[in-house]
């Protein structure tokens, strides 16, 4: 079973997909404007949605020369600390922010 809907941003429409997968409690989610096809945990699932427009926003503005995607888990305590400090330090997203202190 799949379900298509789509999300606007900025008043354009972006679609993406949910689809069950025989593993339990794994949704395979695809959104071609945000470069994502790949399975989740279905928890995981409402806070992809609530992240997505900025994840699409940073893939329509994306360097041509960044290629790869790193993700990793992290808690809900500690994400919050790395907006604030990524903000604090000025930066327009977590993933410039990220960037920038790992390859220091």
């Amino acid at each position: 079973m799949s379900t298509t809907a789509t999300i606007t941003i900025q008043n354009k429409k972006y679609e993406y997909t949910l689809r069950q997968t025989k593993e339990k409690g794994v949704i395979h989610f695809i959104c071609a404007s945000a470069h994502i096809d790949q399975d989740f945990l279905s928890e995981d699932i409402p806070a992809l949605l609530l992240d997505l427009p900025n994840l699409i926003i940073a893939e329509r503005d994306y360097d041509k020369n960044q290629t790869e995607i790193v993700r990793f888990r992290i808690t809900a305590t500690d994400k919050k600390k790395i907006e604030q400090k990524a903000l604090a330090c000025g930066f327009k997203s977590v993933s410039d922010y990220l960037r920038a202190r790992a390859l220091v």
